[in-house]
């Protein structure tokens, strides 16, 4: 199954080594850390006994944006919800969002820190966001223990999916590209910086709800290109991918 469990800054390497064994028990293998603590590997042997393999071949990353390039489905974890509700799922509906999406392209199941959970720039690039269901009074889990909730319920379901055709939906990179043309238009236009950073979030969340077509992306970015011409001279016939043409939209 093309799920990744995805960890942030895990700070505990024991923590690493039984996520790993977890994945290796539910049949997943595509393990992804950024930015482990020294030594990772060696300390987490321990906890990962026979998952040493899956431990291996571990990819890591320095930022979290590049370790979800290639995902079309990003779950964040998390017990904050605060104003990102409206991209809330319970934690049945979203694992199946997630298997759902799996028969077909990447999807990711992200991991904040064992001290703090995932930060708000964190959250940010996650399309939805779930919280694994608990008791009341005490319903902080452990890092090791709530990936293998996620990872069992990935698992326990899989053969039971209704199909579903995301071939068309755009990548996480792609939509990150098209984020960049909409944000640079929104900067062309004026927008004070704090106002620009909610315009950018609700148009994130809008666009995440059903995901976005390849062809709906080429018409964002020529919607946002032709802002671009008309408020900015000097950008006419330039491409905004390459650096310095523009401002970089700053959050």
């Amino acid at each position: 199954m093309p799920v990744s469990i995805v960890l942030v800054e895990p700070e505990n390497p024991d923590n690493i080594g039984a996520v790993a064994r977890a994945m290796m028990n539910m049949d997943l293998a595509d393990l992804r850390l950024v930015k482990p603590p020294a030594k990772w590997k060696e300390k987490a042997k321990k906890m990962a006994v026979h998952a040493f393999p899956l431990l291996a071949h571990a990819k890591v990353f320095d930022s979290l944006k590049e370790a979800l390039a290639d995902a079309h489905f990003v779950l964040g974890t998390t017990r904050r919800q605060g104003n990102r509700r409206r991209a809330f799922l319970e934690f049945d509906d979203a694992m199946g969002r997630c298997r759902r999406v799996a028969k077909k392209r990447n999807a990711s199941v992200v991991f904040g820190k064992e001290s703090k959970g995932l930060s708000n720039s964190d959250l940010d690039l996650c399309d939805w966001f779930t919280t694994i269901p608990t008791g009341k009074e005490y319903p902080s889990i452990n890092l090791a223990q709530a990936a293998m909730i996620a990872c069992f319920s990935l698992f326990t379901g899989k053969f039971k999916v209704e199909g579903y055709d995301a071939v068309t939906k755009v990548s996480k990179e792609e939509f990150e590209s098209i984020m960049e043309y909409f944000n640079r238009a929104v900067q062309a236009l004026e927008y004070k910086p704090d106002i620009a950073v909610r315009i950018d979030r609700t148009f994130r969340a809008l666009i995440k709800r059903s995901g976005l077509l390849k062809s709906e992306g080429q018409m964002f970015k020529g919607f946002s290109r032709r802002i671009l011409e008309r408020t900015t001279p000097k950008y006419a016939g330039r491409n905004p991918d390459k650096k310095g043409t523009l401002l970089q939209f700053q959050k």
